[in-house]
């Protein structure tokens, strides 16, 4: 066995002042969720000491990957529901360094990071509500690709551990808008694969549209969830 790493990427974004009791509700169910997976995902990985390793470029296997939007849908009558999306059309690559460093016995270096999602082809289970968010919310038909990139950063670590928990921040591209994305990240390695597991929320707006809503029957609340699961190879 050589090296495994599984980054758990948690965007992390706040909801505006304004936000009503409803929404905190629906952004701790995510936070709840999310805190689930990395116990699931912890518990199964075992930590180990590595060897020394340096600009290793790591590919995502798009057979073996998702991303996934969770929408509160909330109804007049008070019922909520998480609507789910998700897509397997995903890419990119990142480079790897783990070495000696100033300022702890190892640091791993991250460079290059460019990760795209093609959200036009997201699927919900529903046609209808798809085609939606194509032609109208989204427009994922005129603007598909979601982005993250992170040119450069380095995480202090522990005597060459396999475990790593950091925050990082990168460059969000929805649509033709840009933000700044802080997120936390639980790092493993072995086997020379990468497994990514998190979870984010965001707020439409941010990216220019409106969340999606029927007068008289239902609207989709702020802040929306965004699940990764990733698996890169060498």
């Amino acid at each position: 066995m050589k090296k495994l790493l599984v980054f758990l990427i948690v965007f992390s974004f706040c909801s505006s002042e304004n936000t009503e009791p409803l929404e905190e509700e629906v952004v701790e169910t995510i936070k709840s969720e999310t805190e689930e997976t990395i116990e699931v995902t912890t518990t199964s990985i075992q930590v180990t000491q590595l060897e020394t390793f340096d600009k290793e470029v790591y590919k995502v296997n798009s057979e073996l990957s998702s991303v996934s939007y969770l929408a509160p849908k909330q109804f007049l009558n008070a019922n909520l529901e998480i609507v789910e999306g998700v897509t397997n059309q995903i890419s990119g690559e990142f480079k790897l360094t783990l070495s000696d460093c100033d300022s702890a016995d190892s640091c791993l270096q991250v460079e290059d990071l460019a990760i795209t999602a093609d959200l036009s082809t997201l699927k919900s289970g529903s046609s209808i509500r798809d085609g939606a968010i194509q032609k109208n919310w989204l427009e994922s038909k005129i603007f598909p690709e979601a982005t993250y990139k992170v040119d450069e950063i380095v995480f202090p670590n522990n005597n060459f551990d396999s475990k790593i928990d950091e925050t990082i921040v990168g460059l969000l591209k929805i649509r033709d808008t840009e933000v700044n994305v802080p997120f936390s990240i639980t790092a493993y390695m072995e086997d020379e694969v990468i497994y990514v597991s998190g979870i984010t929320e965001v707020d439409t707006t941010w990216f220019g549209f409106d969340a999606p809503t029927k007068f008289g029957a239902w609207e989709v609340l702020n802040p929306i969830g965004i699940k990764i699961s990733i698996v890169a190879e060498k």
